[in-house]
């Protein structure tokens, strides 16, 4: 009778090799499509917040938070705004209809694709992540400039009362997820005194 021939070590390091190449390219493949989602997401949600403080501003006939109490009288070309002003000007826009008869909707923007986190975790005065997770000197990195990057989630876990996750509306800071690692990134709001305009951007990536 003849034995059964088996597989050499040579062949079996040669199988694994292939695997581990097939394993790289699906992995890299789908880190890409997964930061192409990111990114599109990211830049969705700004132009629907960016509607939402017009929106706001025709139905006060006034700026939400910090655009009308800084930015009105500034003399600056274009102002921007900390953190926590941020916040303020989108609590004030996402909270039109927030929490009114146990509706967790605002009427002035659908904030269903806005990512969020707990703004009492954030380091440095609740800074996050900016740039994108560039560096200092505004360098491509795909590590946090600050170090002060958390986690973050979808709004609407955050707003659901019964989820573990939950974050009160006050506690919340509103952002992005970046598109290299995840975390919770913020956007930028700037007002324009001498046209009286407003932008929401987001740092794009390299």
């Amino acid at each position: 009778m003849k034995r059964a021939r088996g597989f050499t070590i040579i062949e079996l390091l040669t199988v694994v090799a292939i695997i581990a190449v097939l394993l790289t390219i699906v992995v890299s493949a789908a880190g890409g499509v997964m930061k192409s989602a990111r990114l599109n997401r990211a830049q969705a949600m700004s132009r629907a917040l960016e509607q939402g403080i017009l929106a706001y501003y025709a139905q006060e006939n006034k700026w939400p938070g910090a655009i009308e109490t800084k930015g009105v009288n500034s003399r600056e070309a274009e102002v921007s705004f900390t953190p926590s002003e941020t916040d303020g000007i989108f609590q004030a826009v996402v909270g039109h209809g927030y929490g009114k008869s146990g509706t967790t909707r605002s009427i002035l923007v659908d904030a269903t694709a806005l990512f969020v986190a707990p703004a009492s975790k954030l380091r440095k005065g609740g800074e996050g992540c900016y740039d994108n997770h560039s560096d200092r000197s505004g360098k491509w990195s795909p590590y946090c400039g600050d170090q002060g990057c958390i986690g973050g989630m979808d709004f609407m876990t955050a707003a659901n009362r019964n989820s573990k996750h939950h974050i009160g509306f006050e506690n919340m800071a509103f952002g992005y997820q970046g598109p290299v690692n995840g975390k919770f990134c913020r956007y930028r709001v700037t007002y324009y005194p001498k046209t009286d305009t407003i932008s929401v951007t987001y740092p794009q990536s390299k």
